[in-house]
């Protein structure tokens, strides 16, 4: 059997309690440092709600639920998507439950991206030439990428009110 090799240290290589605090405070100090630069970031980067009133909004949930039905009982559909061209226009194609053109509509529009809201972009968009069919121009600097495109359409006849949601890329 092999003795395990003995080391020789000298009189004063001895781990004393001072070594032991600037260990502790230099593992500390990195740790509260590291964590600090994070929690900077964190909050910094990010405003927090992405929906304004959430608390409310989730108090009223049954009104929500109940509006999505109405919405549901009215049939329309709407199509959203870009046309690209010599300028790059938002378009929406609106049709009642049986496919007819709607063309009596106010429709706006909001580009959000899906964790900010510093971005966001209101537009309001006009009838085209097509029945049923409305659009309006992007903003030239508007930034590639993933956006949400949350419509809102109201019949000018009636208090009828449609919305929707979609994800587009804006190349």
């Amino acid at each position: 059997m092999m003795a395990a090799p003995q080391y020789k240290q000298g009189p004063d290589a001895k781990l004393k309690g001072w070594h032991v605090l600037l260990i502790m405070l230099g593992f500390f100090g990195v740790m509260f440092t590291v964590n600090g630069i994070f929690l900077y970031s964190a909050i910094t980067s990010f405003p927090g709600e992405d929906v304004e009133k959430s608390y409310l909004q989730g108090l009223h949930y049954n009104d929500t639920l109940e509006a999505r039905r109405e919405q549901a009982e009215l049939g329309w559909t709407l199509r959203v998507g870009l046309v690209e061209g010599p300028e790059r226009l938002l378009r929406v194609e609106a049709s009642d439950a049986y496919d007819a053109p709607l063309s009596a509509l106010e429709i706006s529009a909001r580009l959000r991206r899906q964790a900010t809201t510093a971005d966001d972009v209101h537009l309001t968009l006009q009838p085209s030439g097509l029945r049923g069919t409305y659009e309006i121009a992007l903003p030239a600097d508007l930034a590639k990428g993933l956006w949400d495109v949350d419509i809102e359409a109201h019949s000018t006849r009636g208090d009828q009110v449609f919305t929707a949601t979609k994800s587009i890329v804006v190349p």
